[in-house]
């Protein structure tokens, strides 16, 4: 016969392992929606790490990372292209996708610690994240082709398509937070 405790946890435990898987849908659903640029192309990663990252746990956001980066070591098809493996995770896109676990645990962590939930914390949480992503990306890309390259490939064509994306999610959590107090 179960314990009273072990009966309670059970519906948490089902919840935070469909959070969990929630999540690596998302970062799949997201890599899938591009624009085919070389070496790195332009697509909805960046958003489902910065809204996992404001929206859940730290251990929630680097499980789902960790279960998706997993998935694609092992052969499945979840990132960008529908391609995985590790011959296409050691190409170009390695510190990005370094910067995607990163990115989105330091988020979650650092909203949890502070309390944030303003959509200018929000704000500024995918500021640091999107500083995190560059700085993984660009230190990969360094070693593959060159710094000035790297700034050319890796950051430039992704600034302004970043403030677009980052300030529509947060617009996006801001209107779904107004909704959900009444």
């Amino acid at each position: 016969m179960e314990s009273l405790s072990s009966v309670k946890t059970k519906p948490l435990a089902l919840r935070d392992l469909m959070l969990t898987l929630g999540g690596v849908a998302l970062l799949f659903a997201a890599s899938q929606v591009e624009i085919p640029l070389k070496p790195v192309p332009i697509n909805l990663q960046t958003v489902a790490v910065m809204l996992v990252g404001l929206t859940y746990t730290p251990r929630r956001a680097l499980e789902s990372h960790l279960v998706w980066l997993g998935l694609a070591a092992a052969g499945f098809p979840m990132l960008s292209g529908f391609s995985g493996g590790l011959t296409y995770m050691g190409g170009p896109t390695l510190g990005y996708l370094i910067g995607f676990v990163l990115a989105s645990f330091f988020m979650a962590t650092l909203k949890q610690k502070f309390s944030l939930g303003s959509w200018k914390s929000d704000m500024g949480l995918c500021i640091v994240g999107t500083l995190i992503l560059y700085a993984c990306g660009v230190s990969w890309l360094t070693y593959l082709f060159g710094f000035t390259n790297a700034l050319a490939f890796g950051v430039l064509p992704f600034i302004v398509p970043g403030i677009i994306k980052a300030g529509l999610l947060c617009t996006g959590l801001k209107i779904v937070r107004s909704y959900r107090k009444g």
